[in-house]
């Protein structure tokens, strides 16, 4: 239902909608350019109010863009669904030139463990020729005959062939042998000294190649966040984003005075030299235990005082939330600020975000890529992946669990709790400082330092557990 007030070039359409729902209801929001603020109410109902102001048109131009139906609300005891039309649906063709901001793709980095060298097969001995051993025939017939006196009779001829002159030829023989092994010995040693010679030039070249390739991908890495600063500003300086070409009216998008992202949208006449400019507000009022499913790009989401197990996909938004609940609940952001004052279970993605802020953390299972992640106070567990990014937890309570971080490049800076607890990381060229306090065993390995101890108690089952490439840990 839609309410319709005017006021001199200001034009107002207010669409009413109430649901009779259940435990078991679907809330799906799929919006555009569009503020949405939830909250909860003890009703079996869900109540919309979705608010579109229109400024700057005459009364024949505005009729022409509410009959579009700027916002759609359509459901019923099952389902309910809110649509809003994109910004370029006032009789505008749908063909358009759109420039969009890439963001560019750190390289992949593939750190290869050397490939351990197989050591050579030791050189076969060229032995001197061993003294022919005399043999005298034994008569096994003889022996069947004559028995024990035959065997005497063969020993006692047998034994004259191994005279002085056999032992004289046997003691040359032997020192031959020992001169032979000395001389072998001292070339297999000369060789191993080679070799190592040789692996240790290799190694060092090896350390060296990748002491360069680190250099280049640093430089590579502050010229790419310098070249996305730079279009950054460079977006919000331009404020035309698309070029129609449809009755020469071009459409662009401005903050709001918090020099926030964008949640007003204006369309500009080149024939009359007019703006237009446009603002939608949903609000929704509904039992705490509706499930949610949303979609927003441009806007301001303000989620109720306490959300459950909700499934939301932002981009380009903002997101506010008081409580979020939920083993179930999936949200993922993308170029959009998250604001959390507590967060009870769930996961969270967040890619190209700056300014995720996460005040309270229960349970939390979190990827991040490119983003700013702070965490104030981790009170039990958390387990975090961040690529290309700072992630700061401020303060861990002296009843956490568990701590466990991949990083790649990437930056932590923690505050360690005061209680006991056990600590692992395995840092690849990565730096790791940590405070004189806990008990901690060092190895290193080449790229590779492996640092294990414990807070306190080393049987405490509360653990912190780091991995990472390329990275910087402080913690303190």
């Amino acid at each position: 239902m839609g309410i319709w007030f005017a006021n001199a070039q200001k034009r107002t359409e207010t669409y009413n909608e109430t649901f009779v729902v259940t435990d078991n209801t679907v809330l799906e929001l799929n919006t555009s350019h569009a503020d949405i603020e939830f909250e909860t109410w003890d009703k079996d109902q869900i109540g919309i109010e979705a608010v579109v102001t229109l400024e700057g048109a005459t009364e024949e131009e505005a009729r022409h863009y509410f009959k579009k139906d700027p916002i759609t609300i359509m459901g019923n005891s099952k389902r309910i669904e809110i649509h809003t039309n994109s910004g370029n649906s006032w009789s505008f063709a749908p063909s358009f030139n759109m420039s969009m901001d890439i963001p560019e793709i750190e390289p992949f980095i593939v750190d290869i463990p050397e490939i351990p060298e197989f050591p050579e097969f030791a050189e076969l001995p060229e032995f001197p020729p061993l003294p022919v051993v005399p043999f005298h025939d034994f008569d096994y017939e003889a022996y069947k005959e004559d028995g024990e006196k035959y065997l005497k009779k063969w020993q006692k001829e047998f034994g004259k062939y191994f005279d002085e002159e056999y032992r004289e030829r046997m003691e040359a023989w032997g020192k031959r042998m020992e001169a032979r092994s000395a001389e072998r010995e001292k070339r297999n040693k000369e060789r191993l000294e080679e070799r190592e010679r040789g692996r240790e030039e290799r190694l060092q070249a090896r350390e060296a190649a990748r002491t360069e390739r680190m250099e280049r991908m640093e430089e590579a890495r502050e010229k790419r966040a310098e070249a996305r600063e730079k279009r950054m500003a460079a977006l919000e300086a331009r404020k035309v984003e698309r070029f129609i070409y449809h009755d020469s009216v071009y459409p662009f998008i401005a903050g709001d005075s918090l020099g926030r992202l964008p949640n007003t949208f204006y369309f500009h006449s080149d024939g009359e030299h007019k703006n237009y400019k446009v603002k939608k507000t949903i609000k929704i009022k509904m039992p705490k235990n509706t499930k949610i499913k949303m979609n927003v790009r441009h806007g301001e989401v303000k989620l109720a005082e306490n959300t459950k197990n909700i499934n939301a996909t932002l981009s380009h938004a903002y997101l506010w939330a008081s409580t979020i609940d939920g083993d179930q609940t999936d949200i993922k952001v993308s170029y959009s600020p998250v604001s959390v004052q507590k967060w009870n279970y769930g996961q969270l993605q967040t890619d190209y975000s700056e300014n995720v802020d996460l005040r309270e953390v229960l349970n939390l299972r979190l990827s991040a890529t490119s983003s700013d992640v702070s965490i104030d106070h981790l009170l039990k567990s958390a387990f975090i992946k961040s690529d290309l990014g700072p992630l700061h937890i401020n303060t861990v309570s002296e009843n956490f669990e568990e701590l466990d971080v991949t990083l790649q490049n990437a930056e932590l800076i923690c505050n360690l709790p005061p209680t006991a607890y056990a600590i692992y990381i395995n840092g690849t060229n990565s730096k790791v400082n940590c405070p004189e306090q806990l008990k901690l065993d060092r190895k290193k390995n080449r790229n590779t330092e492996i640092v294990k101890g414990y807070h306190l108690d080393e049987n405490n089952k509360a653990s912190i557990v780091i991995h990472s490439k390329y990275s910087n840990i402080l913690l303190d």
